[in-house]
């Protein structure tokens, strides 16, 4: 099994309700939300960027 690195996704629903999931993939991280708010259809998937600034 591959040893990706683990990236922020924050996952968006259409009723409003977001989830933030660390994943390898956006995929893998739709996936794992789903499966914590099921029956939910997703909007869309960001990549949450860190702030250098702290």
């Amino acid at each position: 099994m591959s040893d990706a690195p683990l990236h922020r996704f924050r996952v968006h629903f259409h009723d409003g309700k977001t989830i933030d999931i660390s994943a390898a993939s956006s995929l893998i991280a739709e996936r794992q939300a789903r499966i914590k708010h099921p029956g939910g259809y997703v909007k869309k998937i960001k990549i949450i960027r860190e702030n250098d600034n702290g």
